[in-house]
Parts: structure tokens; C-alpha cells; sequence
């Protein structure tokens, strides 16, 4: 009897045991292949072959390679796949003259970057010249770099408040990203507390109002009667583009001669109606239709 409770409990015993060594033997195996995939991917992340030896820069204009790639920082001879992406994008996103960037992995050695530049439009008058965008945002100081841009002034915003002064800049950006090209002809640009836009102009130097868009069509209007406004209102002092089919001179009144001195009147004649003073008003306002021939200047057209 005893004999056989002693049978099952042997058997017991030996189950446990080959379990154990077999959950020995998994074990052992599992630490193998993890010492062989760390082994492996230390010699990856060891291996010269992936460290970056070569950095392809696109898009950038005003930002040289060397600038972009002491943006980068270390990335240059790190590994390639230990790189921190979003980070690299945003030491790069930190220069005040890029816009956006991308940067992107080529196997085994080589980052891609992209840039998207801020692109200068104007020089804003503040307590130094600054390179503005076409957002009103202020890239840089203007200095010997940027020397080169033949950019029109942006006058209007020293003297504003920061709410303001931000406000007068997005109108001037986005006048002169409207005009595009014409801004070639733009050699001033004032911003006044109502909005409007004083424009000087080069080459004659015209000077223009603008109010709301469009800009474009309206200084393509203006040009492409700009010589027979010359020739019709040659004493303008300015130009008033804000309103629609219509330009309007305004022009300084005409001198007014000293008359001759009457003879005396009568006694109880009244006074002389040519010794009375004549009020003139500051300014003579032409208005031009667009459509129609110019009117002879100093003629106010209802």
C-alpha cells in the first residue's frame, strides 16, 4: 500500500523538475537572443557608416550652408538614427529668418533640410532700420548682410504704441505683398493713425493715398495714366487712389496777384468789392475718372 502512494508522488516530483529546467532553458535562451540584439545594435549605433557626414540644404537664400549647419548644432557626426527630429526643426524654426523647415533621414549618413525663408519686403523705420516680411514681423537688423535689398521705407510706426504699431506694420505687409513686383516702384510707405496708406513712389516721386485693397489694380491704374496726370496736373502734391473709377489731385491753389490800388470811393458809396480779402481754400481738388480723359488742372469734376 505504501509502495504505491510513494509511485505518484515520484512522479510529481519529476514533473517539476523538468519544468523547471525547461523554464531554465527558456530563460537562457531569451537572455541569449537579448545579448545578440544588444550586441547587434550597439554595433549599429557604433558603426562610422551611420554617423552624418553630409547635410543637403534647399531653399535657402538669404541663410548660407555653414549658418544652417551651425543651426543644426552637433547633428554633424552624430548617429544618424539617434537624431532628435522635432528638435533639429526647432533650433532650426529659431533663426528669425526662417519661416518653417523640414529635415528628414537619408541612409546611412546623409539629413535633407528644407527651408522656407522669411523674405524681406521693407525696411521699417523704428528706433533702427529692421527687414520686415509681408506679415509686419521684423527679421533682422539691417546691416551690411542685407545691404544689397533696394527695399521702400516703412515710416508710421516709432512713435505708436506696441498694439498699434504691430497693426500699422501687418498694412504696410500686406500692401506690398498685394503689389508684388510693383513694389519696385514703392519707395516710401506711410502708415497714418486712420489706416491709410501714403505712398511715395520712385523715379518722379508721386505721392499716392491708398485705403483699402486692392492695392495692385488701383497703383496699375495710377501708372498707366501717370504720364498724362504729369502733363494735366503738373502742381499735385498728391494723389488720392481710395476711391473707386476716380483719382483725385489735390493741388496747392494758384498764386494770387496784388491788385492795383483804386481810387478813392465817393462819400457814402460803400465799401469797394475789390478791397474785400478773398478766402482760397488750402487746396484745389481734381477729380480724374479713370475711364475718361483727364480734365484740365485746377478743374474740380463733380
Amino acid at each position: 500500500m505504501s509502495e504505491h502512494r510513494a509511485a505518484p508522488d515520484r512522479r510529481q516530483r519529476r514533473g517539476w523538475t523538468h519544468r523547471l529546467i525547461v523554464a531554465f532553458q527558456l530563460g537562457a535562451a531569451l537572455v541569449v537572443a537579448v545579448s545578440a540584439v544588444w550586441a547587434g545594435y550597439s554595433r549599429v549605433m557604433a558603426s562610422e557608416r551611420l554617423r552624418v557626414a553630409k547635410v543637403e540644404v534647399r531653399g535657402s537664400r538669404f541663410l548660407s550652408e555653414g549658418e544652417v549647419r551651425e543651426l543644426l548644432g552637433p547633428a554633424v557626426g552624430e548617429n544618424i538614427l539617434n537624431l532628435d527630429i522635432d528638435s533639429l526643426k526647432a533650433r532650426l524654426r529659431s533663426s528669425p529668418w526662417v519661416a518653417d523647415a523640414t529635415v528628414t533621414r537619408t541612409l546611412p549618413d546623409t539629413l535633407r533640410v528644407e527651408v522656407r525663408e522669411r523674405v524681406p519686403l521693407a525696411l521699417a523705420e523704428l528706433e533702427r532700420l529692421y527687414l520686415m516680411d509681408g506679415d509686419g514681423g521684423l527679421i533682422d537688423i539691417y546691416g551690411p548682410r542685407p545691404a544689397a535689398f533696394d527695399l521702400p521705407i516703412v515710416r508710421g510706426l516709432q512713435r505708436a504704441e506696441p498694439e498699434d504699431r504691430r497693426t500699422r506694420a501687418i498694412l504696410a505687409g500686406a500692401l506690398l505683398q498685394d503689389l508684388g513686383d510693383l513694389g519696385a516702384q514703392v519707395s516710401e510707405v506711410e502708415v497714418e493713425k486712420n489706416g491709410d496708406l501714403r505712398v511715395v513712389l520712385r523715379g518722379a516721386g508721386e505721392v499716392v493715398r491708398m485705403g483699402a485693397p486692392p492695392y495692385r489694380s488701383r497703383l496699375l491704374t495710377f501708372l498707366s495714366l501717370r504720364d498724362e496726370l504729369r502733363v494735366r496736373c503738373p502742381r499735385a502734391e498728391w494723389f488720392d487712389l481710395r476711391f473707386r473709377d476716380r483719382i483725385y489731385a489735390m493741388q496747392p491753389p494758384e498764386a494770387v496777384t496784388p491788385a492795383a490800388p483804386a481810387p478813392p470811393a465817393p462819400a457814402g458809396a460803400g465799401p469797394d468789392p475789390s478791397t474785400r480779402e478773398t478766402a482760397l481754400p488750402p487746396t484745389v481738388l481734381s477729380a480724374i475718372p479713370v475711364s475718361a480723359p483727364a480734365p484740365a488742372p485746377g478743374a474740380l469734376v463733380r
